[in-house]
Parts: structure tokens; sequence; C-alpha cells
């Protein structure tokens, strides 16, 4: 509750000081109020109402993909994939890709205007008021539940089979992130990872 706080402060701000007058010439000039401007800065230029899942920058450019954003693509509710133009785009391919196989649309949005370190939303055309739209960074996810630093370092690629079980029983929605090794890697002598 604490960010709906912080995006009405931030609204009150841009007009505190201002007189009746100089509101009206600033919507005048600007195309009328905008509700919500703060709100929607922060979300890439959409109601917070209308996300379904966001991620960070961080989080986007993060080897593999996050579950929970795939599973919000996959939502009947889900209309746009939208990506901050400041995201690397080599690493958000995989969620552009992800869109795209689940016929969503796409884009790319850039203002001076946004705040805040939102690099990606999955958003609704309509209001759907998800209470947990800011889905908790991987390494953290994953240690509480009890996968251990050097497998989670591994994300996106090939792992032995113990690992390989350990994600399975631990992280099932994890397993996209990480390939089995075979035996022509046994062979070669590469190692897991993970050290194992």
């Amino acid at each position: 509750m604490s960010e709906d706080k912080d995006i009405q402060q931030e609204a009150i701000m841009e007009n505190q000081g201002k007189s009746d007058l100089e509101q009206r010439v600033s919507a005048g000039i600007n195309g009328g109020f905008e509700l919500k401007k703060g709100e929607k800065n922060r979300f890439l230029g959409e109601f917070r109402e209308r996300v379904l899942k966001a991620l960070t920058f961080e989080q986007v450019e993060e080897p593999g993909t996050y579950p929970e954003v795939l599973e919000a693509i996959k939502n009947n509710e889900a209309k746009k994939l939208i990506i901050n133009r400041k995201v690397d785009m080599d690493r958000a391919k995989d969620y552009i890709r992800l869109a795209r196989e689940h016929d969503l649309s796409f884009k790319k949005v850039d203002s001076p205007d946004f705040k805040g370190d939102i690099g990606l939303v999955v958003v609704s055309d309509h209001a759907v008021n998800q209470s947990d739209i800011i889905i908790k960074d991987r390494v953290t996810s994953l240690k509480e539940q009890g996968l251990p630093i050097e497998l989670i370092n591994a994300t996106g690629e090939k792992v032995c089979e113990e690992c390989y079980q350990m994600i399975k029983e631990k992280a099932p929605e994890e397993l996209e992130n990480y390939r089995k090794m075979n035996w022509l890697d046994k062979i070669i002598g590469k190692k897991c990872p993970a050290n194992h």
C-alpha cells in the first residue's frame, strides 16, 4: 500500500504551489489533466490496476525467464507485453518470444517522465487489480525454496542429473531455465556449474 501512497504523493507534489490559473493553463497546453500520471509513469504508461505482473530492469536482464511472467502472458486477461526501451533487447528477447507464441501484442516504450526501475509489464485492457504485481527476484525466491546459490547462478546452463532433480523437486517452474547434461558433456569433461 505504501507504493500507492507514493504515487498519490507524487501527483499531489506536481501541482503543489500552482495557482488554479497555472493549473488550468498547464492543462490547456498539455492537453488536459492526466488521470494518475505519477502511477502511469511508474508502470510504463499503464494504470497500476491493469498490470498483471512487472519486472525490474535487473530482473529482465537476468539469464532465463521468470515463470510468473509466462503465467501472466498465458492469462486470458493479458493483452500486452510492454518493455522499456532502456532494457537490453537481447536480454528481453525470450519474453518477446513468449508473448508472440501466446498471441500477445508487444511494444517498446520510452519517456523521460518514466520513474522507478520497472523494465517490463504484462497488462490487461481493463482493471484486474492484482495484489502482487512486482515479482520477487529469482535469487531470493530460489534460496527460500532451498536451492544452493551455485545452482541459482547456473541459470541457462547445463547441469548434472542430481542438480536437475533438485530443481525438479524444489522449483519445478524453473526447469525451463536449465538443461540436463548429456553423455557427450560427461565424455568431454564438462563439469556441473553447481560443482557436483
